[in-house]
């Protein structure tokens, strides 16, 4: 009865681009349910080629660490983005951010999912990078933990709600990578009822800019025991000084 509950929805409202708003086919040839058109798919920007050890912005060959990741000290051992912070990759973020398009969050952890699923560690433990929950409630949900969640249910990796944010900071834009730090200090904490001792954990967030909030939750990790910290976000600012 669900299959064909499903069969008649997807009929009357056949599955269209999150980008394009053209209608897709049920499933790629590979069985996959899509959520970008071909075309719009390319439109991203994967990050190729030489990239910080620790943030993974793109950089010059032979080039070890980008300038803002030389004068920082990091709590976790590296991040990973996907994509360039720009163009549609950009425009799909701003319309979950301002226009709150839950669906559009959920067809970029896919998309992300996908790119991501053989390159976790087999013991990792995927963490969400919290919302405060005031903000959540206007939003009406955290893009973050969709996204995790969509990664969480392609690679089998178990996904937890191990972090709160317990301050509701002002916003990041605008302000220097050492006033970020400072914004976001303390912002975070592990729930009581976890313990995080010997864990691997990855850190999944929407964007990277300076790797401060990323950095606060891993701090909180790493201090309370855990064993390693990873980072992945969808996508990374390549001025990382300007947002």
């Amino acid at each position: 009865m669900r299959e064909l509950i499903k069969t008649v929805i997807d009929w009357i409202y056949p599955p269209r681009c999150i980008a394009c708003k053209n209608p897709l086919p049920l499933e790629d040839k590979h069985g996959r349910f899509l959520w970008l058109c071909n075309y719009c798919e390319n439109l991203f920007t994967p990050i190729e080629g030489s990239c910080c050890n620790i943030c993974s912005v793109p950089v010059e060959s032979g080039v070890r660490k980008c300038a803002s990741c030389s004068s920082q000290n990091f709590y976790f051992i590296n991040n990973h983005s996907a994509y360039l912070y720009e163009d549609l990759v950009r425009d799909l973020l701003h319309e979950v951010k301002f226009r709150r398009r839950i669906h559009v969050a959920q067809g970029l952890g896919r998309l992300w999912a996908s790119t991501i699923k053989h390159n976790l560690p087999k013991d990792a433990i995927l963490v969400h990078l919290p919302m405060h929950p005031k903000k959540r409630r206007e939003r009406g949900f955290d893009q973050a933990q969709v996204m995790a969640k969509a990664i969480a249910e392609t690679t089998g990796h178990k996904l937890l709600p191990v972090l709160e944010r317990v301050k509701d900071t002002p916003p990041q834009s605008g302000l220097h990578p050492h006033q970020r730090a400072e914004n976001i200090s303390n912002a975070f904490r592990i729930k009581p009822d976890y313990d995080v001792t010997g864990k691997v954990f990855v850190l999944v967030d929407d964007i990277y800019t300076t790797g401060a909030s990323m950095n606060e939750c891993a701090k909180m990790l790493t201090k309370n025991g855990a064993k390693k910290v990873f980072t992945k976000t969808l996508a990374i600012v390549m001025k990382k000084l300007d947002n």
